[in-house]
């Protein structure tokens, strides 16, 4: 009987604790202003330096995203929005409601796999179908760099 009894306790005791290592999910500090960035250079055997683009994405707290290009000259367009959720330890799904520049991941879940490097975040992405729905099974790899807010006011600035 105490055999038992010292069983149904080990067992439980073993239970509880795989349920809440399962449960855990590191989330990673997404929310925030990121700038979409290229690597320059001269030589083809090294990335180079990384440089802006004019692309940004907003992860807000409140689960929602928005894809921004800036237009010299012109001013800034929304080309994307929808919601965001951190999914794995490495990866969030986007869900898209509007997309001006991928229409065909409006109203599917797209998995974005990331990897954090200090304010940098390396991303890939799975596209099966173009827009016009012809089959394209290609990877999309973005590199963006969280945007800060600088100790000073920088004297270089044009507004």
């Amino acid at each position: 009987m105490r055999r038992r009894f010292l069983f149904i306790v080990m067992a439980m005791f073993l239970l509880s604790g795989f349920s809440k290592i399962m449960a855990q999910t590191a989330n990673a500090d997404l929310k925030g202003i990121w700038q979409m960035c290229f690597y320059v250079s001269n030589d083809p055997t090294v990335p180079g330096e990384l440089k802006p683009s004019n692309s940004f994405k907003i992860l807000s707290g409140d689960g929602t995203f928005t894809n921004m290009v800036m237009v010299p000259n012109k001013g800034a367009i929304i080309i994307g929005s929808g919601t965001y959720k951190q999914t794995a330890t490495n990866a969030f799904t986007e869900y898209v409601e509007k997309n001006l520049h991928l229409p065909q991941l409006v109203g599917v879940g797209n998995v974005l796999e990331f990897e954090l490097k200090d304010d940098v975040m390396m991303v890939k992405f799975f596209v099966k179908k173009d827009a016009n729905g012809n089959e394209i099974n290609s990877w999309y790899y973005e590199t963006w760099k969280r945007v800060v807010m600088p100790t000073v006011y920088p004297k270089d600035l044009v507004r």
